[in-house]
C-alpha cells in the first residue's frame, strides 16, 4: 500500500493541469528525486519548466493600461523638417560648402563682370560739346562732353581714352585724353576739362581731320580699360565706343562778307582787309591759329589774305581779315579771269576762291591742319552790286582818293580798262543777248575809259550825298 501511494502522490504532483507554477515545482522535484533517488523526478521538473507561463496580474494590468493611452499628435511640416536638418544637417553643410566653393567664383569671376560689362556696352556716349585746340605742332588741348547712364550707382576709376579711326586695320590712336574718376547715378553729365594732350599719331590725326572738313557727320572712336565699382565689389570692364558727331561739312556757308581796299598800301604790301564767314556746324569747337589763304579766281591766284587767331565755335562766325590783292595778276591775266567768271556773271555774281596757305601758331608751322586746308577749295560768290558798292566805300568813306584817280595811280594807262571792254565785246559777238552781258557801245579806246571815269565820278558823287 504505501508503495501505490506515493505512485499516486507523484502522479499528482507532476500532473501539468494542477501545477500553475510548473517551474517551482519541477524544481521541487527535481530536488526531492535527487534527494530520493538519483535525481530521476528532477528531470521531469526541468521538462515541465517549458511550458507557457501565465502572465502575471502586474503584467496584466500594465499591459491594459498601455492598450488605452491615446495615440501620438502627427508631426507639423516645419517639425518633420526641423527634426529632417537634425538628422541631417552635416551633409547640408557639406553640400553648402560645395555649392559656395563653384558659385562664389563664378559670381564675382563671371557673373559680375558680365552684368558690368553689359552696362558698358549699352551706353551711348554721345559727344554734346567739346573743342579740339592747336596748341603746338606736336600738342592739342582736347574738352569733350558726354553722358554716362547706369541703373545701379557706380563708381568708376580714371580712364584713359584713346581716339582713333576705326576704319583703320591695325589700332591707332592719334591722341589719349582721361575720364576723370566719376560717381555715376541714372543720367550722369562726364566732362573732359581743358586736357593737354601729345599727338601720336600725325598721319590718322590728318586722316580723320579730313573727315571733319569733307563731311556733314564724322565718326569718333574710343577705347579704354575701366575699374567699376558697386559697392564694395569691384569689376574691370572694357570700354570700345564709336559715336557720330556733327562736323564742318566743307564750310557750307562759306563768303566773304566785306571787302576794302586799302590804298595806299601798307608797307608790308597789305592792301585789302574785310571780314568773311567761316561757318561750324559741328559739336566740336575748333581752334587752328592763324589761317592764310590764297584767293583764286579759277586757276589764276588774284591775293593772298590770314584770319588771325581762328576759333570756330558752332555755328556762323564772322571773321576779321587783311592781306594783298595783286593788282598786277589781275591786269596781266584779265581776259582768263572774266573767262572763269562767266556763269556766275550771269547770275549777277562774282565768284572768289579760297584754298589753304599755310596754318600756323606762335609763327610755326601747324602741318597737320596744313595738309588737310591746303588740298581743299571753298567757294565765295558775292554779288557784283555789293561787291562794288565795297570798293566804292573804300574811297567814300573818309578818303580823298576817287576810283578815277585811283585807275591812273594803278595802271597809269587805260590798258586794264581796255581789256575789260575788249572781252566783254567779245564775248558779246560770239554769243547771243539773251546769254552774254556787253558794254553798250562798240566803240573802244581812250573815249570809253574817260566815258567810264566820268560815270564813276558820278557814282562816287551820288553816293557821298546818301
Amino acid at each position: 500500500m504505501a508503495s501505490a501511494f506515493r505512485e499516486d502522490v507523484s502522479h499528482y504532483e507532476h500532473s501539468p493541469s494542477t501545477s500553475v507554477h510548473g517551474g517551482r515545482d519541477g524544481g521541487n522535484g527535481g530536488s526531492n528525486g535527487g534527494s530520493n533517488g538519483g535525481g530521476g523526478n528532477g528531470g521531469e521538473g526541468e521538462r515541465t519548466s517549458t511550458t507557457p507561463l501565465r502572465p502575471s496580474e502586474d503584467e496584466s494590468s500594465t499591459g491594459h493600461v498601455q492598450e488605452k493611452t491615446p495615440a501620438a499628435a502627427p508631426l507639423t511640416k516645419k517639425q518633420k523638417f526641423k527634426r529632417h536638418c537634425g538628422r541631417f544637417w552635416w551633409w547640408y553643410l557639406i553640400a553648402g560648402v560645395v555649392f559656395l566653393a563653384i558659385f562664389l567664383p563664378i559670381l564675382f569671376l563671371v557673373i559680375i563682370p558680365a552684368i558690368v560689362q553689359r552696362i558698358i556696352n549699352n551706353q551711348e556716349m554721345p559727344i554734346t560739346g567739346g573743342a579740339f585746340k592747336v596748341l603746338s605742332p606736336t600738342q592739342l588741348n582736347v574738352s569733350i562732353t558726354t553722358l554716362l547712364n547706369s541703373p545701379l550707382p557706380a563708381d568708376l576709376d580714371p580712364v584713359t581714352l584713346f581716339i582713333y579711326n576705326k576704319d583703320t586695320p591695325t589700332f591707332s590712336p592719334f591722341v589719349n585724353v582721361t575720364l576723370p574718376a566719376l560717381h555715376i547715378d541714372g543720367d550722369t553729365e562726364v566732362n573732359i576739362k581743358e586736357q593737354t594732350v601729345s599727338i601720336t599719331n600725325e598721319t590718322e590725326l590728318i586722316s580723320w581731320f579730313s573727315r571733319v572738313f569733307d563731311q556733314p557727320s564724322v565718326a569718333i572712336s574710343t577705347r579704354g580699360d575701366a575699374t567699376v565699382h558697386l559697392g564694395k565689389l569691384h569689376s574691370s570692364a572694357h570700354i570700345e565706343k564709336t559715336v557720330q558727331v556733327d562736323s564742318l561739312n566743307k564750310l557750307s556757308g562759306f563768303g566773304i562778307e566785306h571787302m576794302q581796299l586799302m590804298l595806299p598800301a601798307l608797307e608790308n604790301g597789305t592792301n585789302i582787309q574785310g571780314t568773311l564767314n567761316l561757318p561750324n556746324w559741328g559739336a566740336l569747337t575748333l581752334s587752328i591759329g592763324d589761317l592764310s589763304l590764297n584767293l583764286m579766281a579759277g586757276d589764276i591766284r588774284i591775293g593772298l589774305i590770314t584770319v588771325y587767331d581762328v576759333l570756330l565755335p558752332h555755328g556762323n562766325n564772322s571773321k576779321y581779315f587783311n592781306g594783298e590783292l595783286f593788282l598786277d595778276v589781275l591786269v596781266q591775266n584779265i581776259g582768263s579771269i572774266l573767262t572763269s567768271q562767266e556763269d556766275a556773271l550771269n547770275n549777277g555774281n562774282i565768284q572768289i576762291d579760297a584754298v589753304g596757305n599755310a596754318t600756323t601758331i606762335n609763327g610755326e608751322h601747324v602741318r597737320y591742319v596744313e595738309a588737310v586746308l591746303n588740298k581743299r577749295r571753298v567757294s565765295s560768290t558775292t554779288p557784283v552790286t555789293k561787291l562794288l558798292g565795297d570798293l566804292i566805300g573804300s574811297f567814300t568813306n573818309g578818303s580823298d582818293v576817287s576810283i578815277p584817280t585811283m585807275l591812273d595811280d594803278i595802271f597809269g594807262n587805260s590798258t586794264f580798262i581796255e581789256e575789260v571792254l575788249t572781252h566783254w565785246n567779245t564775248t558779246a559777238g560770239n554769243g547771243t543777248a539773251a546769254t552774254k552781258r556787253s558794254l553798250p557801245f562798240t566803240k573802244r579806246g581812250p573815249g570809253a575809259l574817260s566815258l567810264l571815269k566820268l560815270g564813276m565820278k558820278v557814282g562816287t558823287k551820288w553816293l557821298s550825298t546818301i
